[in-house]
């Protein structure tokens, strides 16, 4: 017994002391969302920026056999500063939480800041070096203030950054939106100077909508515009790997509803001559008759013939509206060929990178050629019209 004391006092205070730095956790604020606007621009290429955090409340969190009453579960906190160690310094004044960001989902930028050149990736490069954050943040932009955005409640979700965040996973169904971006690849993009897209929101009085994307120059390091609609199809056509999409097209003046269960892009490039770069894109397509108006029959497989051919026609369309805006409106290879460029033809890119989107802007000069081959494979649940898929 007398040498087992001795023992268990120093095993407690081992454990004791080993979490002597840490923060009881009701004096840590929980983050989950962050806003960024522009306060103030001045001289000098200076600004003032506001960042407005999302902290949680969890004594406001409704149980499901509690109602939560008309508490909030959160509060939105902004400070206005010229760096985030002065934001950081001033936000501790303001509450008596210290902030804790290891579980932030999303990060809003308002496009006002996102338009200033060479301003967006010093904003948020704080939230990449950071060690707190974590690589899987959804980064965003809000076609108004960011901080509003944030701000919205609704009633399904407690925390409007919740709320937010689960928007951006329910949508990667949609053919005319993409797929959340996350911090770590954004900053991927940032390194290689790559133009790229990001979502795009929108605040109303009752709501948060999302039906659009930023572009971002790349090199300027700011965003030149935005895209809707069959331009955003058009992208996602050209990137592939989509598990699902509609697409509506007519046929013989009745419309019909294709629903893409597979689709997969191969691109080619041929830099040689620089003042004529040659880009090959073939899509090949797979999926479903969804809906259809008319009286024809769909075992006619002449008929099915046809349906595929008018499919490829209209993604020839609407990619190649989507490669013309990039090229004549834009004059920005959003679709990332330059990192194919970089990658399979090294020695060509080094000759042209710095005029392919600036300079001589060889990508708008470049000829695209597009080719669609679509798969018909059921038309429903009732009629297998082809049995077999695209080769693997």
């Amino acid at each position: 017994m007398k040498h087992l004391l001795p023992f268990l006092f120093c095993t407690i205070a081992v454990l004791l002391t080993g979490c002597w730095d840490e923060l009881p956790i009701d004096e840590r604020g929980f983050v989950i969302g962050s806003a960024i606007d522009m306060d103030d621009k001045k001289e000098k290429g200076e600004y003032d920026i506001t960042l407005t955090s999302q902290f949680v409340i969890p004594g406001n969190l409704s149980s499901p056999t509690q109602d939560g009453g008309d508490k909030l579960a959160f509060k939105n906190i902004s400070v206005t500063g010229q760096s985030a160690f002065q934001i950081s310094r001033e936000m501790l004044g303001l509450t008596n939480w210290i902030p804790n960001y290891e579980h932030l989902k999303i990060l809003i930028v308002s496009s006002e800041v996102a338009s200033e050149p060479n301003l967006f990736s010093s904003v948020v490069d704080a939230f990449i070096r950071d060690h707190e954050m974590r690589r899987g943040i959804k980064v965003m932009i809000s076609d108004g203030a960011a901080k509003d955005v944030l701000g919205q409640t609704s009633e399904t979700e407690e925390l409007p950054a919740r709320f937010i965040d689960k928007i951006m996973e329910n949508n990667v169904k949609s053919l005319e939106l993409i797929e959340p971006v996350r911090i770590g690849l954004l900053h991927r993009y940032l390194l290689n100077e790559s133009s790229y897209m990001l979502p795009l929101l929108t605040s109303s009085a009752e709501n948060v909508n999302y039906n659009g994307v930023a572009v971002f120059d790349g090199k300027s390091d700011q965003q030149v515009g935005t895209l809707m609609g069959d331009d955003i199809k058009g992208f996602r056509l050209i990137k592939g790997d989509i598990k699902n999409g509609i697409l509506n097209f007519q046929i013989d003046g009745e419309l019909m509803i294709y629903e893409i269960s597979d689709a997969r892009s191969s691109i080619k490039i041929n830099a040689k001559n620089k003042e004529n770069v040659k880009i090959s894109i073939s899509i090949d397509t797979e999926g479903y008759i969804a809906e259809m108006f008319g009286s024809k029959s769909l075992q006619d497989q002449a008929y099915i013939d046809k349906i595929e051919e008018e499919i490829n026609k209209k993604i020839e369309e609407i990619v190649t509206k989507s490669v013309e805006t990039a090229q004549d409106e834009l004059k920005i290879d959003f679709f990332d060929f330059s990192n194919i460029l970089r990658q399979k033809h090294y020695e060509d890119w080094k000759k042209i990178k710095g005029n392919w989107e600036h300079g001589d802007n060889l990508f708008s000069q470049s000829t695209v050629e597009i080719s669609a081959k679509a798969i018909v494979r059921n038309i429903g649940a009732s009629d297998k019209v082809k049995d077999v898929g695209m080769e693997r």
